[in-house]
């Protein structure tokens, strides 16, 4: 079987914005996501925004509707297609683009933030990713990333349990040699040239919470609650980084 099959987004584009399929499931975790990514910004109105690996554009029509200036940017063109559409639908004004992330179709210094959610340990070469964010990022820009962590508590959870034996996310989606450590990252990324890199746990189990593990691998990672009032599980920026983690870094 393949790992880091990324011909799933292509064939499940028309899924991104469905509620209850696992390409959705971006749409809680942006929540928590923009939460921490609003520590950051002082100010944001009309800040140019790019999402590298924008998938269906559920990051850039938030970021859009709330005044940024956004582009997105995604292998799948497939996603792109149904990106661009939405948009249009909502009347939002957002520059979409398919490409690669390792070589970003924009020229330096184009953008104060650039995020890069759950890409990259996707890509073929992450390192010339984090090089060509630093690139287009202008002085004083932010980068806000967040990806997993290669340990086998991550390959417990995100590979054995939830792809392979409760199949709550497509198998084959990730591949475990890809995933990141901290330590790793931190290094490029200095090198590059980031400073201000701050590195947390992005916790989708509650802190290795027994009870809400059980209840994302019984229940679901997507289906909702038959109560209306009962969310989907809860996520914890905290410091807990060993299966999943969140960062941000500053181009000084």
């Amino acid at each position: 079987m393949k790992t880091n099959d990324l011909e799933y987004y292509d064939l499940n584009a028309d899924k991104w914005w469905q509620k209850g399929e696992s390409l959705n499931l971006s749409q809680h975790l942006n929540q928590a996501r923009f939460e921490y990514l609003s520590n950051y910004i002082i100010n944001g109105k009309n800040a140019k925004v790019l999402d590298v690996g924008c998938g269906g554009g559920l990051a850039c029509e938030f970021l859009a509707q709330r005044g940024f200036r956004v582009s997105g940017l995604d292998l799948s063109l497939n996603s792109i297609k149904v990106a661009q559409e939405h948009a249009k639908q909502n009347q939002l004004k957002i520059d979409y683009h398919q490409g690669v992330a390792e070589s970003l179709p924009f020229e330096s210094q184009q953008f104060d933030i650039v995020l890069c959610c759950d890409v990259l340990e996707h890509v073929n070469d992450w390192h010339k990713v984090i090089y060509e964010v630093y690139r287009v990022l202008k002085t004083k820009g932010l980068f806000v990333f967040d990806t997993i962590n290669r340990t086998f508590k991550s390959k417990l959870i995100m590979i054995w349990l939830l792809e392979y034996i409760f199949k709550q996310l497509p198998q084959g989606l990730h591949e475990w040699n890809k995933f990141i450590k901290p330590d790793e990252i931190i290094n490029i990324m200095q090198n590059a040239g980031f400073e201000d890199i701050v590195i947390k746990g992005f916790d989708l189990t509650g802190g290795t919470n027994f009870t809400t593990l059980k209840n994302i691998i019984f229940k679901g990672l997507t289906s909702q609650a038959e109560s209306r009032n009962t969310a989907l599980f809860d996520i914890q920026i905290n410091e807990d980084t060993s299966v999943w983690y969140i960062g941000k870094a500053m181009k000084p």
